[in-house]
């Protein structure tokens, strides 16, 4: 799954905000 996002990430796809939040919305933090 954070593999995934990782590459939403690197692609552009996802801001480095999105992909924290994402983050720790997975990790339940």
């Amino acid at each position: 799954m954070l593999k995934n996002l990782k590459e939403l990430l690197d692609a552009g796809i996802l801001t480095q905000e999105e992909f924290d939040a994402k983050k720790r919305q997975i990790l339940g933090l």
